[in-house]
């Protein structure tokens, strides 16, 4: 996974897939994307780790800000 790259959309296991597309996929093949996506949506959670115990001192500034206190 290259850095810097923003997790890409993945439709849901339950949307129909057109069979022009790719025809049928295989249970390996659904449970392999699964896999990959959510590995990749753990990366995405681990980078923002970091920053979540300053985001609720950030939302009070920022409404602070708005009200012009």
């Amino acid at each position: 996974m290259s850095s810097g790259r923003y997790m890409a959309y993945s439709p849901s296991p339950s949307a129909p897939h057109s069979p022009h597309i790719g025809g049928l996929r295989s249970a390996t093949t659904v449970f392999v994307e699964q896999e990959k996506y959510l590995s990749e949506l753990l990366a995405e959670r681990n980078k923002l780790s970091p920053f979540v115990p300053v985001l609720p001192h950030s939302y009070r500034l920022l409404n602070q800000g708005e009200f012009g206190v």
